[in-house]
């Protein structure tokens, strides 16, 4: 038995250096590619009395000294000190807490955009124009089109946007098109050209007044993180997610900036990037303790409503809303597997909450 345990033991800490290493290779990745300044995160070295603390607390669960630099990245924005203890460090997060309320695997088939009509029946989502599968056109009903269809369908359209359905982290593999624009010719050639990526070519939507005050050439969107435990499902955090200085899309990867919002719709005194770099301003002239945005509230009724749908899958989904001009929340995404912490954590304070100690005795009792 003790062998065993020293095997899982081992297994674990590689898992989280092969995490901590892919994370540096995507950082310089980024930077080669210029897709946003690596800067080094914002952080408030911690005191002896803080580092004591954080490691009682932990002791009871796993070693926590080689992740200290994490609970010092939290200590410049958490505004109670101390619930420090109680954030979770992003590579025990994904290695041991994702991993135990998602399947990875089975995701990776299903996390996927072309299937969300199916999935999701019943929900507003922008309206699908056509989509590319394995190869083959298809109309937003999965009948079979002929390439000229195609172009005709996104033609009648007007504008389009076109996602790669899976591994678009970031924003990235996102293109938008106008019409007419855009040369038929090369919008053809485009698709031909993308005709072997799962594609979904969707309607350009149109967001709520409240979200075009504050960056109207992105749609701004609210992410929420869900857990369904024991018969219920939790809203663990909720944060709007956006553009800044005429960028088309609001991922932090890609620039944008959050700020946590109640399900009432109030945002943070705050925005954070994704480096811990702090507004109480958005870039265009927002002040963001004074700004409410509508319909959280009915994006968490929706969540309690469908969350049950993937449960299969994962019990621990981020989603993503805007919030159409009618006030009526349009789901964008559904991220059933290592949907990200670091921002909900910079907005909102730890994770699970008054949840931690419940959730961390469940997670590293079931380990052992």
């Amino acid at each position: 038995m003790k062998g065993i345990t020293n095997l899982r033991l081992k297994l674990r800490d590689r898992f989280q250096r092969v995490y901590t290493e892919d994370l540096i290779r995507i950082s310089r990745v980024r930077r080669a590619k210029q897709i946003f300044p690596l800067k080094a995160p914002q952080s408030l070295p911690l005191t002896n009395d803080q580092k004591k603390e954080i490691s009682s607390y932990w002791k009871q669960y796993r070693n926590i000294d080689g992740l200290m630099h994490w609970f010092a990245f939290y200590n410049a924005s958490c505004q109670d000190k101390s619930k420090l203890k109680y954030y979770i460090p992003d590579g025990v997060y994904f290695s041991e807490i994702d991993t135990q309320f998602t399947s990875p695997r089975r995701s990776e088939q299903l996390d996927d955009k072309n299937l969300y009509d199916l999935f999701f029946n019943g929900v507003k989502m922008p309206r699908t124009v056509m989509r590319i599968q394995q190869g083959e056109l298809f109309d937003e009903n999965y009948h079979l089109i002929t390439l000229d269809q195609a172009i005709e369908l996104c033609r009648e359209a007007g504008q389009v946007v076109c996602k790669v359905t899976r591994d678009s982290a970031g924003g990235h593999g996102v293109y938008f098109f106008d019409f007419p624009a855009t040369p038929l010719e090369d919008f053809k050639q485009w698709l031909i050209k993308h005709k072997n990526i799962d594609i979904n070519v969707q309607e350009v939507i149109q967001q709520h007044e409240c979200l075009n005050k504050i960056h109207k050439d992105s749609i701004n969107s609210v992410r929420i993180m869900s857990l369904l435990l024991d018969g219920e499902v939790h809203i663990l955090s909720s944060i709007l997610r956006m553009g800044i200085n005429g960028a088309r899309v609001d991922n932090a990867s890609s620039g944008g900036i959050m700020s946590g919002v109640t399900i009432d719709g109030q945002l943070g005194e705050y925005a954070y990037d994704e480096r811990g770099n702090r507004w109480s301003v958005h870039p265009q002239g927002t002040v963001f303790k004074d700004t409410k945005i509508v319909g959280v509230d009915k994006c968490c009724d929706i969540i309690r409503s469908v969350a049950g749908r993937m449960c299969s899958t994962s019990k621990l989904i981020s989603w993503d809303f805007t919030i159409g001009p009618d006030g009526e929340p349009i789901l964008i995404e559904v991220n059933l597997t290592y949907g990200g912490v670091v921002i909900h954590q910079l907005c909102n304070g730890p994770i699970f909450g008054d949840m931690t100690d419940e959730m961390l005795t469940r997670i590293y009792k079931r380990n052992k």
